[in-house]
């Protein structure tokens, strides 16, 4: 028996708490079964090949836009190369308990770890497959009990809906587990010949995805590598939109039609999502935002003082990498594609609109890591609600009112953030600023009021500020190993 061929890989970004349970997994006694997911380029792959490298792994992979009878014929023909019998790849099979039945015959004994990867390929997003895995587990599989059964798919929709929750696998010495991007710590650690402030921009500009972040890596500054992998023809960042969909979600037209909508607007509210796609507000669309919010694409935010159903509730796109390419990419798609950049690409990204999109980046990162910042006030113990605040009589008094982070504290405290990012020294304005959102925020249990000032730029001597803000979170904060 061949196995997957995996080689040490030197410049691996450790996943400490991921590292350590997939090991205690692995040294567990019995057989189990491990669910994996997360989206395109996060990371599955190299992780599960690098924690199960000394094992003896059988591979068997999905592929796209193929029909469920070549699907089962291409794990077949995986098998055979494995088994080292030609003959097996000719092997007729009509069902996948046949093709299962086949991998099982080959894996009753022994130290193993089977490892289907992109399930809702091989599913071809329906629960065949998995009722098939079903049987061929109850009865076959787990009696080898040095045989670990690994299922990793891109698409958290599909294997949250129809794996996680599939009655057909509950209780079978199930572990979950989502593959989030990394942190900025992480980030910090893959882009480490870089400065805080180059880390920061990028993570800001695409994001925490592993593979992202490889493209920043060159000599040059993360800047111009960004440029380089944007704004001339066979970029990465250029063509990688259309391959989030290809492997995230199955072929529907309306998710693409709610990232669109998004993309032009800062938020919408449900009703308007469903006037866009000329649906009722019903079940349908609900499945919809559900799995963009699942994917990563987008997220809501509501009010911290009203429920999560509220009809007050936003929605707007969460992966940093989507806002990007829509307000920097997509717009001169053809010109890149031209050519017309490829001497100077820099022209291609007007560095006035790019920073004060960097702002609204810096807003919802800073919304996502609340914890972090929690944990940096000093307050993560205390229980607390967090959010953005609006309400229908701060629209009607300053439309486009928000504050963007404010955690109601159950120490009868509220702690309101104002968020900055400036390549500027910022100055006393911000003051003048927090002081008139604060002038139409409804404080109705009288709490007090904790006023704290987030920024992008490095700790210095703030007099006049310091004098105004509890407390100012500066870069150096942001980069605090203790946090993450």
């Amino acid at each position: 028996m061949r196995y997957y061929p995996i080689e040490k890989n030197e410049e691996f970004i450790d996943r400490m708490n991921e590292v350590t349970r997939l090991s205690s997994i692995a040294g567990l006694s019995g057989s189990h079964i491990i669910i994996l997911y997360g989206r395109r380029r996060v990371g599955k792959t190299e992780l599960l090949e690098q924690v199960f490298r000394n094992r003896q792994i059988l591979k068997f992979e999905g592929r796209d836009k193929i029909t469920p009878d070549q699907q089962m014929q291409f794990v077949m023909q995986q098998l055979a190369q494995y088994a080292e019998q030609p003959l097996l790849a000719k092997v007729t099979v009509s069902t996948w308990v046949d093709v299962l039945m086949h991998i099982a015959d080959m894996t009753k004994d022994g130290i193993f770890t089977l490892y289907f990867e992109e399930v809702q390929w091989l599913a071809n997003y329906e629960d065949d497959f998995i009722s098939a895995l079903k049987y061929v587990w109850d009865n076959f599989f787990r009696k080898n009990k040095q045989l670990i059964l690994i299922l990793c798919g891109s698409s958290p929709s599909f294997m949250i809906n129809h794996v996680v929750k599939s009655s057909a696998l509950y209780n079978r010495s199930q572990y979950e587990m989502p593959l989030h991007e990394f942190n900025l710590l992480q980030a910090k650690a893959m882009l480490h010949n870089h400065s805080n402030v180059e880390v920061l921009d990028a993570y800001l500009t695409i994001g925490g995805m592993p593979e992202y972040l490889k493209r920043l890596r060159q000599p040059n500054s993360t800047y111009i590598n960004l440029i380089n992998e944007s704004f001339i023809p066979g970029g990465f960042f250029l063509h990688e939109y259309e391959r989030i969909f290809t492997s995230s979600l199955a072929d529907k037209k309306q998710y693409k039609s709610i990232i669109e909508l998004l993309s032009k607007r800062k938020f919408a509210t449900r009703s308007e999502l469903s006037t866009h796609l000329k649906m009722k507000s019903g079940g349908m669309i609900t499945e919809l935002i559900n799995d963009l919010e699942i994917c990563g694409f987008i997220e809501r935010y509501t009010p911290y003082d009203k429920p999560e159903n509220s009809l007050l509730t936003r929605y707007c796109i969460a992966d940093a990498y989507l806002q990007y390419y829509f307000k920097f990419i997509k717009p001169i798609a053809k010109q890149i594609e031209n050519g017309n950049f490829v001497k100077n690409p820099s022209q291609a990204l007007n560095m006035t609109q790019y920073q004060q999109w960097l702002g609204y980046a810096f807003e919802r990162f800073c919304r996502k890591y609340h914890r972090q910042i929690a944990i940096l006030l000093g307050f993560s113990g205390v229980k607390y609600r967090v959010g953005s605040y609006f309400s229908r009589q701060t629209q009607k008094k300053s439309p486009g009112y928000q504050i963007d982070l404010l955690f109601d504290r159950d120490d009868k405290v509220i702690t309101i953030c104002e968020i900055k990012y400036s390549q500027n020294r910022i100055n006393s304005n911000v003051i003048n600023e927090f002081s008139d959102k604060l002038t139409l925020f409804s404080n109705d249990k009288n709490k007090t009021i904790q006023r704290i000032l987030i920024t992008n730029q490095k700790r210095n001597d703030r007099l006049l500020e310091r004098a105004y803000f509890d407390r100012i979170i500066s870069l150096e904060d942001l980069f605090d190993k203790n946090i993450w």
